[in-house]
């Protein structure tokens, strides 16, 4: 397999040597332009590039050639799974209209097809290859069982599942297509990958999170509230990465293109004008792209969260245009959140988001490169919220910009503690998985940095003293030291009475034997204990227990 082919749909193109120019269709490469050549990686953004960019000859042959090496940087990375299901082809068509043509289409097709009313469904479950349809008529209420439901105004828990199907508006021949490429074998991939150890609801007490859930349109993402698990079902998923945009300690990210990737690939784009495109929207559009303006493809706009775009932001030293401007809500919160910090650091709009063609020309004219913004920074092995922090504290410098408020789709928090009735325990830095409280060995000392919080609340949660934490959210203050661990909490360690070896902090000592005295009372060798290390604590019970024996013995 050779590594880069183009198909010469364009005319007149300059191209590096380590790209084919091929009109072999046997010929088989590992990205290409075009579908009429055979390749791992279709990425049509390179035609949509030379076709319609003002850049130079010379300028077009070298981001011709980086168009090329991204595609193949997510593919080197890509982490998704190849699955495959044999289904076969009983079909249920759900419609009040009627769909005759339809059925008598794929009977001659060889599937098998049942006729139903939306009257008579009461309920729909499963995915494809083994769903159930729950009837209910005259006859009473029966299953049926099908590999594939096509529905006509289809009800928005019908598309839930995988193998059912809007066919409103489809003509008969593209529905064929699509089954007769669905079956005997259905393939599908892994969208996501799962890091449940700094997952924000797995095996919690509490439910704090699940927002991943909350957001699937299809039941590809569930929680086990019991034993707070996620359960993923693969095959229901479709791709949108809603789950991923939304999830506040990065515990999923996209397979197909992993965080790192993106960055490596945001690298490419430095003194560049990224314009990020769908690559199912660049077949059908067409429309001029200034000068240094550089086309950025991704399957799905929804997965880009914060850290995405801070990352492309400054990699590039530019500004962002968005098209088209299908947003989940926490994308929009991140390129609202972003824009405030932009115009607060340098008067100037990071990202710009078109609706329509018209406003796309538009902003493509107002993206400009933005003077002190290009940083390269490595995000290697870092958590989402961590690579985020990282490059705005590099935005904020030694200024105080001011603050910038979060909403519900992406939150941060402030945590204090109260020192007088802290006693040091960690419960609260156990519960947080995400290394924004931290415990300092070296000073004793209970440590926050509120640029990594996601303000779960769990430390408020699991703290075992009343009114003790205290966490708000809302708002990302822009200084320095809001990047930075600042001590909430601290105590001295006690010495064993016995022995003198530090083993706990003076106020969780106290507290216990605050708690233990009116119960040892007149027993001095039990209280002695309460200010004893574990060691000492069991010697002194023993020479108790002894002098006990003697004095016992010299009674009698």
């Amino acid at each position: 397999m050779k590594e880069f082919g183009f198909y010469d749909d364009v005319g007149g193109v300059m191209l590096n040597e380590q790209i084919e120019i091929s009109s072999d269709e046997n010929a088989e490469f590992l990205v290409a332009n075009s579908r009429k050549l055979k390749a791992e990686i279709y990425a049509p953004e390179i035609s949509f590039y030379l076709k319609n960019s003002k850049d130079s000859v010379l300028e077009k042959s070298k981001n011709a050639l980086l168009l090329y090496e991204a595609r193949a940087n997510v593919f080197d990375s890509a982490k998704d799974i190849d699955y495959q299901k044999n289904v076969g082809k009983n079909v249920v068509i759900i419609s009040n209209g009627g769909r005759a043509e339809l059925a008598q289409s794929l009977k001659d097709g060889g599937f098998k097809v049942i006729e139903l009313s939306h009257f008579e469904i009461k309920f729909l479950y499963g995915a494809v290859g083994e769903l159930s349809v729950i009837v209910l008529n005259e006859q009473g209420e029966f299953e049926v069982d099908a590999d594939f439901v096509l529905v006509e105004n289809a009800r928005d828990y019908m598309l839930r599942q995988s193998g059912c199907i809007e066919i409103f508006g489809k003509s008969d021949e593209e529905i064929l297509t699509l089954l007769n490429a669905s079956s005997p074998t259905y393939a599908y991939k892994s969208f996501t990958t799962y890091d449940s150890s700094i997952c924000q609801y797995h095996e919690r007490r509490h439910e704090i999170c699940a927002k991943c859930s909350e957001v699937c349109p299809t039941v590809a993402i569930l929680k086990e509230d019991e034993t707070k698990h996620l359960i993923f079902s693969h095959i229901d998923c479709i791709n949108c990465g809603e789950c991923i945009s939304v999830c506040p300690s990065g515990a999923l990210d996209s397979s197909l293109m992993p965080r790192e990737s993106f960055y490596a690939n945001a690298k490419l784009y430095k003194d560049k004008i990224p314009l990020v495109l769908l690559t199912d929207e660049l077949e059908n559009l067409n429309i001029e792209l200034p000068e240094n303006v550089l086309p950025f493809a991704v399957r799905s706009e929804k997965f880009l969260n914060e850290t995405h775009l801070i990352s492309l932001l400054q990699e590039s030293g530019s500004s962002l245009v968005i098209y088209p401007a299908k947003r989940s809500r926490a994308m929009s919160s991140a390129i609202d959140m972003l824009n405030q910090i932009y115009e607060l650091k340098f008067n100037k709009t990071a990202i710009f988001v078109a609706k329509n063609e018209s406003e796309l020309k538009d902003m493509l004219n107002k993206a400009k490169l933005i003077d002190g913004s290009q940083k390269t920074t490595s995000s290697y092995a870092l958590p989402k919220r961590e690579v985020f922090a990282k490059r705005l504290s590099y935005l904020v410098g030694d200024e105080n910009l001011g603050v910038v408020y979060a909403d519900g789709a992406i939150e941060y928090g402030k945590v204090e503690i109260n020192q007088d009735t802290c006693t040091l325990c960690l419960s609260c830095v156990g519960a947080c998985n995400v290394s924004a409280l931290v415990a300092d060995k070296s000073d004793n000392s209970i440590k926050f940095n509120p640029s990594v919080c996601t303000a779960c609340g769990y430390c408020e949660l699991s703290c075992a003293e009343k009114d003790t934490i205290k966490l708000t959210r809302g708002k990302i203050e822009l200084k320095p030291e809001y990047f930075t661990y600042n001590e909430l909490a601290k105590d001295e360690l006690f010495k064993c009475v016995e022995c003198g070896k530090e083993f706990a902090t003076k106020k969780a000592v106290e507290k216990i034997a605050t708690l233990m005295l009116p119960r040892f009372a007149n027993q001095p060798d039990k209280i002695k204990t309460l200010y004893c290390c574990s060691d000492c604590k069991a010697k002194v019970m023993i020479k108790a227990q002894i002098a006990a024996q003697q004095s016992e013995k010299f009674y009698d």
